[in-house]
């Protein structure tokens, strides 16, 4: 609602001025009155108007005089109507080398003061965009200024505004929103937070001023004047802009001139992302955070989820995670580094089940993101291991027996080829580690042990249904030393080729 300052010696008039329109409907509000120019001029004092409309004659102080007043004393003038009579015209012409450009002949039309509010509503709502556009040029301005100087570590520059007697206070802080928000609108939240909270606390010696970095982080810089009490206030003002902006938390700490503010900003940082990524909320001093780990011992994080996966134990996986997270949350182990274990676990995770796949999906991006919650992040992690369950369920590779099966065709028909768990595991697409996990666990004994079984037996039927030498058949069932395996037949039958051969031959006779 525009406000409008009606100034009229004689309160007759002055009502029938009220009375003439509908203001409220055109969009204006008579706020104040006065019955001349001294009371109107007490009354700009202190209070904001956006219109006069005046009468020149008038006791005590006139028309004209008040508004000579108004363009010397006043910045930010206001829109002027003279109300004038005919008599009155010659005056009223002085008046528009004050600025002066609109004016009402008595009686007042309706239709004729309709038609000049119309036009200044128009004129003001021009200038106000104009200012409005200025003072954010202006913002960004020493908003890009200050990144600028943060970022090439200009010390001098950030602290050369400080005074004696000022305390200052640096606080961080981030708004996932926006992200997605468009840069003007962002700063124009930022001026008016900033304008909102000087407006309430500059009777109390405070100060604050609002930036914005190209990561999407929040600096406050707040400046006060010593004295008692004046943490509290700080942290009320810190409160009043975690309110205004929705931030979840703010870390504050107190710094000085000689104190490098980039080094600052990037301590905070970083214990800003550990509060985020906790969750913890409110104003939050820097120094209840202290610090934390950068190293996270290598506790076989992905082993464990990959045997919970084998024995399908889901519930288990959850609950693994979650305890992970509290240990590195007791041990105030670093977000980054905590990010950094899990994608290599995941990661690892995949290729151990080669469901590559699932490397470029959203899930596994989610991990780099900066602002991500612990816990969101864990349920992240557990839509990955979910994608991986469901994969090994999809694919009949995974399925046991059947698998196995065509595994042990495979050996005996091949197995005086040279065989290994990984030439198998390619031959089948299939992770050889895993692959020799599942072996073990079908057939009770590791790969090898089972091929020198296979080989043997064939060795067995060889020696007693054909005249083959002894080295013939042993490179004939796979072995191209006949000496080993001389040694791997005994070790498996108890006694040698030749005395096999014998014994039944012997036994036939």
């Amino acid at each position: 609602m525009i406000k409008i300052l009606l100034v009229e010696d004689e309160i007759f008039m002055r009502k029938g001025i009220i009375k003439l329109i509908d203001w409220e409907r055109l969009g204006f509000e008579i706020a104040y009155e006065a019955g001349n120019g001294q009371e109107a001029l007490d009354i700009l004092k202190s209070e904001k108007v956006d219109v006069i409309i005046t009468d020149i004659k008038m006791p005590v102080m006139d028309g004209i005089e008040l508004i000579k007043r108004v363009s010397e004393e006043f910045e930010n003038k206001p829109a002027i109507i003279i109300i004038s009579g005919y008599n009155e015209f010659e005056f009223a012409k002085a008046a528009i080398k004050y600025g002066v450009n609109d004016y009402l002949l008595k009686p007042i039309d309706e239709n004729e003061l309709m038609q000049t509010l119309e036009r200044i509503k128009t004129r003001i709502s021009s200038e106000k965009e104009d200012y409005k556009k200025k003072e954010l040029f202006e913002y960004v301005r020493r908003n890009s200024a200050f990144i600028k100087a943060l970022e090439i570590q200009n010390d001098d520059y950030l602290v050369s505004s400080s005074e004696d007697g000022v305390k200052k206070y640096l606080g961080i802080s981030k708004q996932e929103a926006f992200q997605y928000e468009d840069d003007l609108a962002i700063y124009e939240k930022l001026m008016e937070t900033e304008k909102s909270v000087n407006t309430k606390y500059s009777d109390k010696g405070m100060e604050i001023k609002c930036y914005w970095d190209s990561y999407f982080n929040l600096l406050f810089v707040v400046n006060t004047i010593q004295g008692d009490k004046k943490n509290s206030l700080v942290k009320q003002i810190f409160d009043e802009i975690r309110s205004l902006l929705n931030l979840q938390a703010i870390i504050v700490q107190e710094y000085v001139s000689s104190q490098k503010i980039h080094t600052l900003y990037k301590q905070l940082l970083r214990k800003f992302n550990f509060a985020q990524f906790y969750e913890k909320s409110g104003v939050i001093e820097a120094s209840e955070i202290g610090e934390f780990e950068h190293y996270l011992e290598d506790k076989k994080l992905s082993k464990e989820l990959i045997r919970l996966i084998e024995e399908k134990r889901f519930k288990d996986i959850n609950v693994k995670l979650s305890r992970f997270f509290d240990e590195c949350q007791n041990n105030k182990v670093s977000p980054e580094v905590i990010k950094g274990y899990i994608l290599f676990a995941v990661l690892e995770i995949i290729d151990y089940f080669e469901v590559y796949q699932l490397f470029e999906t959203d899930s596994i991006k989610f991990i780099f993101r900066t602002d991500i919650q612990k816990s969101k992040f864990i349920s992240k992690v557990m839509e990955i291991l979910d994608q991986v369950i469901n994969c090994i369920d999809q694919n009949s590779k995974f399925n046991g027996s059947s698998f196995m099966k065509k595994i042990e065709l495979f050996i005996k028909e091949n197995y005086n080829r040279d065989l290994t768990i990984k030439s198998i595991a390619q031959q089948f697409y299939i992770n050889p580690i895993y692959l020799g996990r599942m072996f073990k666990k079908h057939f009770n004994m590791p790969f090898n042990k089972y091929l020198h079984f296979v080989r043997i037996e064939n060795a067995k039927r060889l020696l007693l249904m054909t005249d083959k030498k002894i080295y013939e058949i042993a490179k004939e069932v796979g072995y191209s030393d006949p000496d080993y395996f001389a040694l791997k037949f005994e070790e498996y039958v108890g006694k040698s080729p030749s005395k096999f051969r014998n014994s039944v031959s012997v036994n036939e006779d």
